[in-house]
């Protein structure tokens, strides 16, 4: 399966290099190309987010984020810009639930959407961090995750109607089921942590206080957070899996 990484969406983080490490931050979108297919994990900022960004982010989020808001970045546009037909874009992974994670969604709203069982019940049951708008058209919901074997001592989902070579990865503490997604290429496996991190350094315990401190302040359950980045670290000296997240700058 080939694999294309996409920013969709810069943040402008307010505090810059000296409180995050970086003077922005990305929305990273896996696109990967299955036959005639594209399937997505996250959606980043859609075009209903960049018409009506205050409904759809709220204005306390959009002073701490400060996002681009550039059409040229959503995953609509860039999929055009590849030359894809945007309804090639059948399925979508979300790591979970949080906005810049989400926005995109409404601009395919015949894609099937696959979350853990505990985001969807956020999204039911309008949990914390949920922005209604983002999930006012009508969602349309794969079946749930099905367990499967266990992988380096974490959980694992296999996904209704696609390979079985993708898998979830329960990687918990940031959300009510968040998730990774673990994809294979030619030559590694390619694991998108979505915001089990948010900058490399905390693998390294040598983040920016900004960094930490964010991750505390959006946090679901710190243990579990703490220890899921504990076990990533434990794989991120291994040459056969890349390691990326959400937000980190590096490489896209």
């Amino acid at each position: 399966m080939d694999i294309v990484e996409l920013n969709c969406g810069t943040l402008n983080m307010r505090g810059g290099e000296a409180a995050f490490g970086t003077d922005h931050f990305v929305c990273r979108v896996l696109l990967i190309k299955d036959g005639a297919r594209l399937i997505a994990v996250d959606s980043g900022i859609g075009h209903a987010g960049i018409a009506d960004p205050v409904s759809r982010f709220g204005k306390q989020w959009l002073d701490l984020a400060r996002p681009a808001l550039d059409p040229d970045e959503t995953l609509k546009s860039q999929v055009t810009a590849h030359k894809w037909d945007p309804h090639s874009v059948t399925d979508v992974i979300v790591t979970h639930h949080h906005r810049d994670h989400v926005d995109g969604l409404s601009d395919f709203p015949w894609a099937r959407i696959h979350a853990a069982d505990e985001c969807r019940n956020v999204v039911r049951d309008g949990g914390a961090g949920l922005v209604p708008a983002q999930w006012s058209h009508d969602i349309v919901w794969a079946p749930s995750p099905r367990p499967a074997p266990e992988w380096r001592g974490f959980a694992t989902f296999t996904l209704d109607g696609l390979p079985n070579t993708i898998r979830l990865i329960a990687l918990g503490g940031h959300s009510p089921g968040h998730v990774g997604v673990l994809v294979p290429t030619d030559d590694h496996l390619l694991l998108h942590v979505g915001d089990a991190f948010h900058h490399h350094t905390q693998l390294l315990s040598t983040a920016p206080a900004g960094v930490e401190d964010f991750a505390r302040s959006v946090q679901y359950d710190e243990a579990e957070r703490m220890s899921t980045v504990r076990k990533i670290a434990t794989l991120s000296g291994d040459k056969d899996i890349r390691i990326v997240n959400s937000h980190d700058p590096s490489e896209v």
